[in-house]
């Protein structure tokens, strides 16, 4: 049995409507395959497991005027970023960006001035942990990402000291301006 981290839930952002999935622990994307036109129509993912390429299912319906591949340089390049907008008529899931440690692929789907954005921040450190959100056979609803919160405090000592950050800051002077 493969004992999966904690990890901390973020979102789903869109539409709670349609069938829940989740990719918990899916971390190595590879390959991300989105059907879009005027909303997110399907999205799957290729991903690195135990040594071979796995498929996802395909979530929401791969109709729609474009598809797109987006192709990770993997094991080089991981996603540190997923932005977009959910509809502010319907509230689904209708534009999507995703930001690695090298690229930005997108923005997929469309949106206007009045639809609300949303943007999970997942920094550099390799802590995304996997996609989760709803689907129905017409489009991807929702969106939200797993966090892995940092396990080894060595990498966090390695940074403190390449950033020389192991002294205590320098004392401050306040001083009054009148």
């Amino acid at each position: 049995m493969i004992r999966i981290p904690k990890m901390i839930k973020i979102g789903p952002v869109g539409s709670q409507y349609g069938d829940e999935w989740d990719e918990r622990g899916k971390s190595e994307i590879v390959h991300i395959f989105i059907s879009h036109d005027d909303k997110i129509n399907s999205i799957q993912f290729q991903y690195y497991e135990n040594g071979t390429l796995a498929l996802s299912d395909s979530y929401g319906r791969t109709t729609g005027y474009k598809f797109d591949d987006v192709k990770l340089d993997h094991p080089r390049e991981y996603i540190t970023w997923v932005s977009g907008y959910k509809s502010s008529n319907s509230g689904h899931l209708i534009s999507i960006t995703f930001g690695t440690n090298y690229e930005t692929y997108g923005p997929f789907g469309r949106f206007t001035a009045h639809d609300k954005e949303f943007a999970f921040k997942l920094g550099d450190d390799r802590q995304f942990g996997g996609f989760h959100g709803t689907a129905d056979d017409n489009c991807v609803r929702s969106i939200g990402v797993y966090l892995k919160p940092m396990t080894i405090l060595d990498s966090v000592l390695e940074r403190t000291k390449s950033l020389n950050l192991t002294q205590p800051p320098a004392r401050c002077e306040i001083r009054k301006f009148m």
